[in-house]
Order: C-alpha cells, then structure tokens, then sequence
C-alpha cells in the first residue's frame, strides 16, 4: 500500500537520495537510468526527474510530475517517454508497486547477456531465485514493447533486460533500492565466480529455495526499511544538498 503519512518533500528526498545512492554503488550511467514514485497524496500520478542531469547531481527539488499515461502534468515540463512510459505501464498493472528503479549496473549487464542468467549463488542471489523476471531489450518502446514489460515483470521484485540492464520495483522507494543493490550484488559476485573458469557449485533447487524462503520467514525483514535510515544518514554525512 501506499504510505499516505510521506509528504511531498520525504518523496522527493528519497528519490534524490536514492539517485546519489547508486551512483555511489556503481549503478549510474551518465545520464541513463531513472527512479520513479507514485505519488502518496495524488497516486494517478508519479515522480520522474528532467532527463540530462547526472545521478549525483539529483536533489529534491529536480523531480516533475507525470501522469498515468506517462505525460507531464504540467504542459511544458521536459519528461522522458522512455521513463515515464514504462513506469506507467508497471504502476497500472502493480498496485502494490509505487516506486522504479531502471539502473545500469555493470553486474546485471553481463548477467544479462548469459544464457544462464542469474544464477543461486550467493547470498545477495538467493531471494530472487524462481521470482525474476527476463525480457529482451529493446529501444524502441513502441506499444507492444511496453504492455510486454508490465507481463515479463509479473509478479515479481526485479526484471532484467536482455543485453540491457534491470529494473527493480518496491512498495517504496527504499525497497526499490534495496533490491536493485541486492541484486546488482549478486550479479557482480557471479561475473566474478565465472570469470575464474573454475567448477562453479550450484545449489540443488530445494537448497536454493529453502535459502530464498528464509529471506521471507516470519521475524525476517527484507524490504529495505531497516537500511534506508541508515544509507540516509551516510548521504547527510557527506554532503546534504540532494535535499535541496
């Protein structure tokens, strides 16, 4: 559900914070990649920054609103269909889903181009196992290719674009990033296992769900609210202004 008690400035300080945080994690792309959020107040809307500025140039007063078709809300305010759209397109088939994270990291770049694709093999690995979706990349983002990406998320925590990058979705912001850094994570720790050309120890299925199911048990919480508090202090700590 969406958390109707985060004002307008907690929206838009943890979407600026979560821009500064991947590209401190080594997920920023010059001026690719976007994080969008429902809006808690007016949720047939969304915010989505101005395509051109840096991930850690990002602060809170940057983002613009758009609407559920993908447009701006205000005639004139620059958005980019190849955020806005695709964000429509997962809000509108995941009411449970009210933020996006579409990021390039360099671990989910080289998992996207193995047949294999992700594979059990760490801990950062494990809560994806049988839930994550794969989709061919594609720049065009005609119609089709939009209604396919909602269907290829399903019901799932991230989606990884063929030769392309991923995308991760939470019920905020704060759990989008926690598992588009998990994920990234487990990504960058399996490039390096592969690229040891050594016998690779895959678990054995019930082994690898049992360990995927404890990320869910009851007691356990995995959904980025207890971290985000704390990456939030490290942001302050070192320069503040993303909340400008």
């Amino acid at each position: 559900m969406i958390d109707k008690s985060e004002t307008d400035r907690d929206l838009r300080e943890d979407l600026a914070a979560s821009f500064r945080l991947l590209d401190r994690y080594g997920m920023s792309d010059l001026t690719n990649g976007s994080v969008v959020a429902r809006d808690p107040r007016e949720p047939d809307t969304f915010l989505t920054h101005p395509h051109g500025k840096f991930f850690h140039e990002m602060c809170a007063s940057d983002f613009v609103r758009a609407d559920m078709d993908g447009k701006p809300v205000e005639p004139g305010t620059p958005v980019n269909s190849a955020v806005t759209r695709p964000a429509s397109a997962i809000f509108a088939a995941r009411p449970d889903v009210n933020a996006v994270i579409h990021a390039h990291g360099h671990g989910v770049m080289g998992v996207a181009a193995l047949e294999c694709g992700l594979l059990p093999l760490c801990e950062a690995a494990f809560p994806f196992y049988n839930d994550i979706g794969y989709i061919e990349g594609d720049f065009y983002f005609d119609d089709q290719y939009i209604a396919a990406i909602p269907k290829a998320l399903a019901h799932h925590k991230a989606l990884i674009y063929r030769h392309h990058a991923f995308a991760a979705v939470g019920a905020n912001v704060a759990e989008a990033f926690f598992w588009a850094f998990q994920l990234n994570v487990a990504c960058e720790i399996q490039m390096s296992v592969l690229a040891t050309n050594q016998k690779v120890l895959i678990p054995e299925p019930e082994v690898a769900q049992r360990h995927h199911d404890a990320f869910f048990a009851e007691g356990w919480v995995a959904d980025g609210s207890i971290e985000w508090p704390g990456l939030r202090r490290s942001l302050d700590a070192e320069d503040a202004n993303y909340r400008c």
